[in-house]
């Protein structure tokens, strides 16, 4: 666990953010493992089935992604503010709610997954294979639920280093079942959705184990349901569990339009996002980190170091943002061709959607830099209304415009990509204005530590 509350701002957030982000590159490595064994190894309609796939089954589990994300911040403001307690007693109640959610969410995807396939105009051939791979993943939904939600309660309490050890080896653990089911035992992509939720199950098994073992307050040893913590973190969570969903509705809405391109379009595309994920995981991990900074910070009452770990945050995510933008733009053909057998009739045409939309993202990745670092620090500060409304608000933006160049301007698929940017910039700039104007203070859950030890005045 580790307090930022003192100490050398950059080597803190550096410490924390690095292994962080060397762990969730590796879970972006995790699906890219999945995309590059199923491209290469089973056929690029195999890869369209894929991502189609992952596409509705973030939409689902988003909801239990933005209530482990508002819970988080609930934790390190808990934790900073030293009230241990509550801090055990809202693990507890989420380890309820996230369990009765996600019962829920499965039963929901087994029976409408085909429904929701033919709203969003899957073509007929890959249907099947996306039907299947989906099914799987909804089955074994619990699984990522307990897995993020352990690995977000760890980073809150400032601890990146063994979330990091715990993804390395669920990815490691991923690609080898990958390559043995679909390579060995021929199991196609049923073997790589088998794969992906046995890996998930067993490390949400050494989670429980290392809790258990060397972190107490995130050891429950007495299940215990406190409704008044549950508003508190719906509070949070309810908020970043929209924006999540909407994310993920905004996503589908995009699959929809692809899928009028054709089944190389939604390959391409599909490998070239995988990518796009990966070069700006650096971003996402670095708000993150800034987020529980904040989240201390704020909870201790040291409002101006919270907004210098802004400054400082903002500075190391323009500076990665240039260095990955200039290496996608010099090798993103060579990346992408690691997603298509050279076999496939249809390689070309794959590659030729894939690269022409990478490009133009890595193009305008700084503004995209703007948006997540306001994101972090209202995020921390506990303003999670606005943390939700920015980052949706760029998605309505980015569908819109999308819809109408296709439609009205006559655009081809590269309208997908330069939707993106559109909607960065727009919200980069009302994210600048609302945090000038201070419209985030004043929205911590907890009474910070300082404003506690002060006499009351008479």
């Amino acid at each position: 666990m580790q307090d930022f509350t003192k100490g050398n701002i950059t080597r803190q957030i550096l410490v924390f953010a690095v292994p962080m982000l060397i762990g969730n590159l590796f879970q972006q490595l995790y699906s890219i493992i999945d995309a590059v064994v199923v491209g290469r190894f089973i056929s690029g309609s195999a890869l369209a089935s894929v991502g189609v796939a992952i596409n509705i089954n973030f939409f689902l589990f988003s909801m239990t992604m933005g209530f482990t994300t508002g819970a988080s911040v609930v934790i390190s403001q808990l934790f900073g503010a030293k009230q241990h307690e509550k801090l055990t007693r809202t693990v507890s109640t989420s380890i309820v709610f996230l369990g009765a959610l996600s019962l829920v969410l499965t039963a929901l995807g087994l029976i409408f997954s085909p429904f929701v396939l033919r709203l969003l105009g899957v073509p007929s051939e890959i249907f099947a294979n996306a039907l299947l791979y989906l099914r799987i993943l909804m089955a074994g939904m619990a699984f990522p639920v307990f897995y993020n939600m352990y690995i977000a309660y760890l980073r809150a309490l400032g601890d990146s280093r063994n979330p990091l050890y715990i993804l390395i080896f669920c990815t490691v653990l991923n690609a080898g079942l990958n390559l043995l089911l679909v390579l060995v035992f021929g199991m196609g992509i049923r073997g790589v959705a088998v794969a992906t939720i046995t890996a998930q199950g067993l490390s949400v098994l050494l989670c429980v184990l290392y809790t258990r073992r060397s972190v107490p307050l995130l050891n429950v040893t007495k299940i215990e349901f406190d409704p008044q913590m549950l508003r508190t973190v719906l509070k949070y969570g309810a908020p970043a569990a929209i924006q999540m969903s909407m994310v993920s509705l905004a996503m589908l809405t995009i699959t929809r339009l692809i899928s009028t391109f054709g089944a190389s379009a939604m390959a391409g595309i599909t490998a070239a996002n995988r990518i796009d994920q990966f070069a700006m995981m650096p971003i996402h991990v670095t708000s993150m980190a800034l987020a529980t900074f904040v989240a201390q910070n704020m909870g201790a009452g040291q409002e101006s170091r919270a907004l210098k770990g802004l400054r400082t945050a903002m500075l190391m995510m323009i500076s990665l943002t240039v260095c990955i933008s200039v290496l996608i733009l010099l090798f993103g053909s060579n990346v992408m061709s690691l997603f298509v057998s050279q076999s496939d009739p249809s390689a070309p045409d794959i590659l030729r959607f894939g690269l022409s939309y990478l490009n133009v993202l890595a193009m305008f990745y700084v503004t995209f830099t703007f948006l997540f670092s306001f994101n972090g620090f209202f995020r921390g500060a506990g303003d999670a209304v606005i943390a939700m409304v920015f980052p949706v608000v760029s998605l309505i933006i980015r569908v819109t415009s999308a819809y109408m160049m296709v439609y009205i301007g006559g655009m081809g698929p590269e309208a997908l990509a330069w939707s993106m940017p559109i909607g960065w910039s727009a919200t980069s700039l009302a994210s600048w204005l609302y945090f000038r104007k201070r419209l985030w203070a004043g929205k911590v859950a907890v009474t910070p530590r300082k404003e506690q030890e002060e006499p009351q005045c008479e």
